[in-house]
């Protein structure tokens, strides 16, 4: 096989990780000047198969959350396609589990992490299909990200397709019968996994090999039984997993409401110093960067006839570099075609009702001699708020003396000013410190009802975990 060190315009570094689905590469865009990790994987021989794979790499990349790996680009040739991914520096699950058992703490961090990377799958209709632990990064904010959804499939399909098998780890019963999945098979991999975490063996494994017999109609061995005296386990947490595997899927949870409502409730048990555990356990595992590893060997087909086909290839950069290649009627065709693509869009969208939420000034009380985050402020708390509101309601516009959307005049008459519509949500935010220790809260308002949320920081946690944590607590107003 040719090789190169190009895929597309990505020149290629070194080798990260070699698996069954694909190698995976890390790489350096030298247009946006950033590392990236490159997955490559071997074009199908039937047509109809190339096309459903180039789907799914597509279907993937509409997935935008921080819980899971972010797919920049999707390059394709004649023989291979490649994946273009956001790379996470740090381990992944499998290499962490191998060196650690981990602390309660973590494990309801990682388990937690993994649940709302699941619940963004699901806006999109996306099943994983394969949630074992090598497909859990572990990055060096101290969180999680979900990846590889190599055999992702939608749940939206009128006739959802059996796919393909999973690891043993993560295979579900339906799953092993070749029946249709949908979020409650990647629940069952959660509960795999949780399983593992706290026993440290794996639920349905025996001597290295799946046990299709234990899988399909026995239960594991009691958690109390492999928990160690020293890891005492709440009777929550294990009633959850127990019924995360269950062998019919009615009798697992719907969602991941319940799953994450538990996680959290018994997160707030644990001793505060004892929260922030994660980073400070897997950072011996992580992967040391250096220049003489593995010399990469690449497809070279896909460094001299690769293109992208990405779900964005089709935006202004491509149309950019492709106008000049035409002729003027064409260039002509191809504006006024844009004109219509981006202005109906747009038109229908202003007639969209939105949503009115109504923010109050943010209450700051800080005690001590407490030194945050330098990000953190009464105008960030509103955005991160707002950006958590975005995922849950849609359309908005925001009211307030923080963060208010700017108002556009779309229709003026003589008949006097208009008033703005009533806000439907009103919200109320404060961020309390004292003695090494920050409580953020929400108070939500709508329709004569009241809900309050808190999420517990800490002052020297990356910023990264305090977004995560206030836009958690945001939605957890509204599940």
């Amino acid at each position: 096989m040719a090789v190169d060190n190009r895929v597309g315009p990505y020149r290629i570094l070194r080798l990260i990780n070699r698996g069954g689905q694909g190698s995976v590469y890390l790489g350096y865009d030298e247009r946006l000047h950033r590392r990236v990790a490159v997955k490559i994987y071997r074009q199908p021989a039937r047509r109809a198969d190339r096309k459903r794979l180039l789907r799914e790499a597509q279907l993937v990349a509409s997935i935008q959350s921080p819980k899971v790996v972010q797919i920049h680009d999707v390059i394709e040739s004649s023989e291979h396609l490649a994946l273009i991914m956001e790379y996470v520096p740090g381990c992944d699950l499998e290499e962490f589990l191998a060196a650690v058992r981990p602390s309660l703490a973590t494990v309801l961090t990682i388990g937690a992490d993994i649940a709302g990377a699941l619940a963004v799958a699901r806006q999109q209709h996306i099943v994983h299909g394969d949630l074992k632990a090598g497909n859990i990064l572990i990055a060096e904010s101290g969180r999680v990200k979900l990846t590889d959804f190599g055999i992702a499939g939608s749940t939206q399909e009128s006739q959802p397709r059996q796919m393909a098998a999973a690891s043993p780890s993560a295979l579900s019963p339906e799953q092993y019968l070749g029946k249709p999945l949908d979020l409650r098979s990647d629940l069952f991999a959660l509960g795999c996994l949780l399983y593992r975490m706290l026993s440290g063996e794996q639920p349905f494994m025996r001597g290295g090999q799946l046990d299709t017999r234990l899988l399909l109609e026995q239960a594991p061995r009691p958690l109390e039984e492999l928990v160690a005296s020293e890891l005492p386990v709440p009777g929550e947490l294990v009633e959850l997993i127990s019924d995360l595997l269950q062998k019919d899927p009615e009798d697992r949870p719907a969602n991941t409401q319940r799953v994450r409502q538990v996680l959290r409730r018994v997160s707030r048990e644990i001793p505060l110093a004892a929260t922030n555990s994660l980073l400070q356990e897997a950072r011996p595992c992580f992967r040391v960067e250096l220049a003489d590893d593995i010399p990469p060997q690449v497809p070279g087909d896909l460094g001299r006839e690769g293109r992208s086909r990405s779900a964005l290839s089709g935006g202004a950069l491509t149309f950019r570099h492709r106008l000049p290649l035409l002729g003027w009627p064409a260039r002509l065709a191809a504006v006024l075609g844009l004109v219509v693509a981006v202005g109906v869009p747009m038109v229908i969208a202003l007639q969209h009702r939105e949503t009115f939420v109504h923010i109050d000034e943010p209450l700051l009380r800080l005690s001590g001699d407490i030194d945050l985050p330098r990000e953190v402020s009464s105008r960030w708390l509103v955005e991160e708020v707002k950006l958590a509101l975005n995922e849950q309601l849609g359309a908005l516009h925001f009211t307030g003396p923080v963060g208010a959307t700017r108002s556009k005049t779309l229709y003026a008459s003589d008949s006097g000013d208009n008033p703005p519509p009533e806000p439907e949500e009103q919200l109320q935010i404060a961020l309390r410190c004292a003695g090494g220790l920050c409580v953020f809260a929400i108070n939500r308002e709508h329709a004569a009802q009241h809900d309050y949320q808190q999420g517990v920081l800490l002052p020297d946690m990356p910023i990264s975990q305090w977004r995560d944590i206030v836009r958690d607590t945001t939605i957890g107003l509204y599940q």
